[in-house]
């Protein structure tokens, strides 16, 4: 849908919010915020593409980032287009803001976000698209009223988890995704890391209602999973991967997965990520040899430590397979 059309629905479907009008003003922003959330996705060529992939979406988006019914027309989106996206349309709704920029030292562009000027003279900062992973997850916001270097006004936790209560994001404050992750920290006690990966992974508290995600966001809600669940492990004895596969019209599909190194090759399992089941699936090492041979590339490089550990384990299976393990 064009912007017209997609902020007609925002209208059609965005409850009635009662409070100040400085309240008011905050709810459809951050309604709004959510609801891009949900129809977007983070373009994964720039995310885990190279600096040719990285430069050409750069380039598009900076090219359509003043062009509002090509950004509402696209699923996929970076920094740059879902922070002109926003301004324009929370605009429509009668509210101000700006969109800031982050440069590197070169002067190119690093990332983009908005601040919203409230009527009430109050400046608050948004990035709608790093809380996109959070959004598609049910998990509590992190980048709605925070602290940034261009405003001095922030939401405090409480209020902003009222405000998402209001607008229907959340029924109660223990509804976040973010305390049903916390539950299954009693299921991996005292398991070693590879047991455990298996039971994260296999918990539906973990992978229940996320069938819509990008895959950048559900790349991105699961290295938050592990971090929590797992800090002492996730880098050092459980790894997350990328990978992907040249289709035939010449686009690649990426993708990701997650293992846990162990001693002896047989009980190794790699998880690959699925984007219609919205889940990471278990993926043997004879299955996940077989996969490469069809064409699966395994990591952006083999300089990367998960790469590495993980190709070794794969070469000393197949050795071993064809009976030449060395003694």
């Amino acid at each position: 849908m064009n912007k017209k059309e997609l902020v007609e629905e925002l209208r059609r479907r965005m409850p009635v919010f009662s409070g100040t009008d400085e309240e008011k003003e905050l709810k459809v922003a951050l309604y709004i915020d959510i609801e891009l959330g949900r129809m977007k996705e983070f373009d994964e060529h720039y995310y885990f593409g190279n600096s040719k992939d990285i430069r050409r979406v750069m380039n598009e988006a900076v090219r359509n980032s003043e062009n509002p019914d090509k950004i509402s027309k696209k699923r996929k989106i970076i920094c740059v287009t879902m922070a002109h996206l926003y301004k324009a349309i929370l605009e429509d709704f009668g509210i101000q803001s700006r969109v800031v920029t982050k440069l590197f030292e070169n002067g190119q562009i690093e990332h983009m976000a908005n601040i919203i000027d409230l009527k009430s003279g109050k400046s608050i900062s948004v990035d709608a698209q790093l809380d996109m992973f959070r959004v598609q997850t049910g998990m509590c916001l992190k980048n709605f009223g925070i602290e940034s270097e261009y405003n001095t006004d922030v939401i405090k936790t409480k209020q902003l988890i009222q405000m998402l209560i209001e607008v229907g994001y959340i029924k109660d404050k223990d509804d976040f995704r973010d305390e049903k992750i916390e539950e299954v920290k009693s299921k991996i006690n005292g398991l070693n890391c590879n047991e455990a990966v298996s039971a994260i992974l296999n918990s539906p508290e973990i992978y229940k209602g996320n069938r819509n995600q990008g895959v950048v966001e559900a790349h991105k809600y699961y290295f938050s999973v592990l971090k929590m669940l797992l800090p002492d492990d996730f880098g050092r004895d459980v790894f997350l991967f990328q990978c992907s596969k040249q289709r035939e019209e010449k686009e690649q599909e990426f993708s990701f997965g997650i293992y846990a190194n162990v001693e002896n090759i047989e009980d190794l399992e790699v998880y690959l990520y699925s984007k219609s089941k919205g889940r990471l699936l278990a993926c043997d090492l004879e299955h996940l040899i077989s996969l490469q041979n069809q064409g699966l590339k395994i990591g952006k490089n083999d300089l990367q430590r998960p790469v590495k550990i993980l190709k070794s384990n794969m070469r000393k299976f197949k050795r071993k397979q064809i009976g030449d393990e060395p003694r």
